[in-house]
């Protein structure tokens, strides 16, 4: 690929220069189709990168249900998806881009590997952490790649494509896990990862040649931030596990563990605060939340990703439970929500070239999405499949309005220097909303079924305790009709609650969105994408 400022090729073997080597037209060319070909394919193991850690993060929404009832562990369920979201690294300025992508790769094959073997839940939330810290590199870096090798005016043209690569996932992700859990194993739901990323390894070692100034190590390890990322994966955990354990007959509300929990977490967030105003290069810039347009917008996504991922999480569980199909149906009836998250991204971005207001599809998408969930709240053991359709497009349709747009938005109100972080930490409130939104709706939901099943009646209780549904699910379709129509009512209420307990925080969203100042509109070159 040649850079048209100094027609220097980036990608290959080495840099090629054609004005200093004084090379003639036809090798000139010959060496502009070698490098556009290595463009290309080193594209393609990018793409398949963004593919690998996007899908993660939705192939086993639809595998949740077999996975807790073939580990008994229905209650620690949520850790599966939460632990994939809990870690970021951005470590690729300091020790290089193609370190740091191989390591990424690396740790995400081996996080993949230990889940797909694990024998325990608690093995795998470990090494779903693990694949966290992989894939959140992955995303990262890779957006970071597509700005270095492509030259300014080629940049939204490939980052359209990875965009379409974040949405097929999404797409991809329920339905295949759903096909491995009936076909195969849910362990191929992690396992399909390996041959993919080596792949991807094979791209990045052949056709990645970045320039990059190295340092001393020691020198590269001073710049880290490391009480920053500690400060920040500690008030993380603090923050989720008093979530998703409170309201427990083991850990009460207002249990000192709780209790200390949540102080911990608000020590930790104040201690972050202290110390990234002092660090050399911090993780989160403080400055940024100066800018009241930039915390708005944080707020927004944060909120999105509450809702977005309580719903994509539990509405498999829902179709498997209640209305009985298996897991690839289940993923088959989440497509609405998801065709219609790509339809919107996709179209919004045309669009608002026309309309050039940011605010305008923020708000259109966040009303969508709260009356969507809001519907949710209706849907029980008869609701046809006009109403499942239909619910869950109107969420799909908001959601895919919010995501893009705001991030564009948060790039359109700081200065071009921080455009990339700003981008980054809208794809990471996102994610930790959406963490602490699957812990809550854990929390919620093990509470709320668990306090059901204690007003049935004792003949009925002893047999749901013979099946064990409180920790498998898939147990609730072999019980007796009498005793299955019962508990199946119990999921319905438990459901619905979840529904409304999710929509207010859609509401929340729609209301700190008119908080937002109109802002200039971004020209397409200087578009960085996200990682969402």
């Amino acid at each position: 690929m040649v850079d048209t400022r100094t027609r220097a090729y980036h990608i290959g073997k080495k840099p090629i220069d054609i004005e200093r080597q004084g090379l003639k037209e036809p090798k000139a060319a010959a060496a502009a189709a070698a490098g556009h070909n290595a463009a290309v394919l080193l594209f393609i193991g990018l793409a398949m990168a963004s593919f690998l850690a996007s899908l993660d993060g939705t192939i086993i929404a639809t595998a949740m249900a077999n996975i807790a009832s073939d580990f008994k562990a229905q209650s620690e369920m949520s850790w599966v998806a939460t632990a994939y979201l809990l870690t970021f690294s951005k470590f690729s300025d300091i020790f290089g881009r193609k370190a740091m992508m191989l390591f990424a790769i690396i740790t995400f094959m081996a996080g993949s590997a230990g889940a797909g073997g694990a024998t325990t839940m608690k093995m795998l939330i470990v090494f779903r952490a693990v694949q966290g810290l992989g894939g959140s590199g992955l995303l990262s870096i890779v957006l970071i790649i597509i700005s270095d090798i492509f030259p300014l005016e080629d940049r939204p043209k490939y980052q359209s494509i990875i965009w379409s690569v974040f949405g097929v996932s999404s797409v991809v992700g329920p339905l295949l896990g759903g096909v491995f859990v009936q076909q195969i194993s849910w362990r191929w739901c992690f396992l399909i990862n390996l041959p993919l990323g080596v792949v991807t390894i094979a791209s990045v070692l052949l056709f990645l040649r970045l320039p990059f100034a190295r340092q001393d190590l020691k020198k590269q390890l001073a710049r880290i931030d490391y009480l920053g990322t500690a400060f920040i994966i500690g008030s993380i955990i603090c923050l989720l596990l008093p979530i998703a354990w409170g309201g427990t007959p083991e850990h009460p509300w207002d249990s000192p563990e709780i209790i200390g929990l949540f102080y911990t977490a608000v020590l930790l967030i104040g201690l972050l605060m202290w110390t990234e105003s002092r660090a050399v290069e911090p993780i989160i810039p403080p400055r940024l939340f100066l800018n009241k347009a930039v915390t708005v917008l944080f707020g927004v996504t944060f909120l999105t990703g509450m809702t977005f991922f309580g719903v994509i999480f539990y509405a498999p569980i829902y179709f498997q439970v209640v209305m009985g199909v298996g897991a690839t149906m289940s993923g088959l009836h989440l497509l609405p929500m998801v065709l219609g998250l790509v339809v919107t991204s996709i179209a919004s971005g045309a669009v608002l070239n026309k309309v050039k207001d940011y605010r305008i599809f923020i708000w259109i998408g966040t009303i969508m999405m709260s009356v969507g969930i809001g519907l949710c709240m209706l849907l029980d053991a008869d609701s046809g499949m006009g109403q499942q359709i239909g619910f869950l497009l109107i969420v799909g349709l908001g959601i895919g309005l919010i995501l893009q747009t705001v991030m564009l938005a948060a790039q359109a109100a700081v200065d071009k220097d921080d455009m990339a972080i700003v981008t980054a930490l809208c794809g990471f409130f996102n994610s930790i909303g959406g963490g602490i939104g699957i812990a809550m709706c854990s929390a919620l939901f093990n509470n709320h079924l668990t306090g059901r099943f204690k007003t049935f009646p004792l003949d009925v209780l002893a047999v749901s305790m013979k099946y064990n549904i409180a920790e498998s699910i898939t147990a609730v379709q072999e019980l007796p009709p009498e005793v299955k129509r019962l508990v199946i009512e119990a999921y319905v209420d438990t459901f619905q609650f979840i529904f409304k307990c999710i929509t207010p925080i859609a509401c929340a969203a729609f209301l700190l969105s008119l908080f937002v100042r109109k802002l200039r509109m971004l020209d397409p070159s200087e578009i960085v994408m996200a990682a969402v």
